[in-house]
């Protein structure tokens, strides 16, 4: 499947990318060759192979799960630039207005 000027443009426009004017044709290469190595993927038969999340074995080092003290409140804000009511404050991002629970 080769794609067009045309099509590059539609899916540059679906995933929000401005392209300049030199880069359609190197954009248009690349994906036609992404492409054609999809397609020599797609003509392998993979009869009798299991699907892997990893080709190797990995095991993630789990710790055992118990209980464990945990700082108190005055020692996990000792640091902290300012404090407010026990929890780190912190500058607004946001401006008001906005529907996060305002």
């Amino acid at each position: 499947m080769e794609l067009s000027d045309q099509d590059i443009r539609h899916v540059a426009q679906l995933a929000r990318l401005r392209l300049m004017p030199g880069e359609l044709g190197q954009v248009r290469r690349d994906l036609n060759r992404v492409l054609a190595y999809v397609e020599t993927l797609q003509q392998l038969n993979l009869e009798g192979i299991e699907p892997t999340m990893h080709g190797g074995q990995v095991q993630a080092p789990l710790r055992s799960d118990r209980v464990s003290a945990s700082l108190s409140v005055a020692q996990a804000t000792a640091n902290a630039p300012e404090v407010q009511g026990g929890m780190f404050r912190v500058p607004r991002i946001m401006e008001s207005g906005g529907d996060a629970g305002e």
